[in-house]
């Protein structure tokens, strides 16, 4: 039975299945808090100058993909996980 991030996962990350591995839902969570961190605080300092769209657009997207990552770390199941995290460096 497909979790509720399955169609949304299987749609951004177009490439198919990857091995699932133990390991990649705390580093997926790890680094999608420091991520969405990261750059929301990127995004809150670039409206202290006059804004750039492109950039102001590409952060906001970021920032929602790394989101993203948190929940299905979060609640989603190991086969989204594992697509949303990739093959990764390690395997």
């Amino acid at each position: 039975m497909p979790c509720a991030y399955c169609k949304t996962v299987n749609t951004i990350c177009y490439w198919g299945p990857m091995p699932e591995k133990p390991w990649k839902r705390p580093v997926l969570l790890v680094l999608s808090i420091l991520g969405t961190v990261g750059f929301g605080a990127i995004l809150w300092l670039a409206w202290s100058k006059p804004p750039n769209l492109v950039v102001i657009l590409l952060v906001v997207a970021l920032v929602v993909l790394f989101t993203l990552g948190t929940l299905v770390s979060l609640k989603g199941c190991n086969a989204c996980v594992a697509r949303l995290f990739g093959s990764g460096w390690i395997g």
